[in-house]
């Protein structure tokens, strides 16, 4: 099975730390398995995943950027819960629209300035 962006970006940061999968999974206290399965896509990576294996690379020294992102797109879905209705109404919209290559490059470097 082909890695999913999320799966990409921690591979990456394992190799960074130095770290194998299974060294990865019993420190955060899983199997190979299920970490394998959502970096393939194979289970979805909720939230509170993307925190443990954020500060698990963390603590090591590895950044791994835009993790919450790449598990959102990996999801194939984004979480509206928490959202103010203009809020859910922006994320509808930019779903929908047909931007082309460069309106979506201005648009993350709109996000990373907020962000900063």
């Amino acid at each position: 099975m082909n890695l999913t962006a999320f799966g990409s970006a921690v591979r990456k940061a394992r190799i960074d730390a130095k770290v194998t999968l299974q060294a990865m999974a019993k420190t955060l206290g899983v199997t190979a398995a299920y970490l394998s399965g959502m970096e393939v896509g194979r289970k979805k990576v909720p939230d509170e995943w993307v925190r443990k294996i954020h500060d698990f690379f963390r603590e090591r020294g590895v950044a791994v950027d835009n993790l919450q992102q790449l598990a959102d797109v990996s999801n194939e879905s984004v979480p509206l819960k928490g959202m103010n209705p203009q809020q859910m109404m922006m994320v509808s919209g930019f779903a929908r629209a047909r931007l082309t290559d460069e309106q979506i490059k201005k648009f993350m470097q709109l996000l990373n300035k907020k962000e900063e």
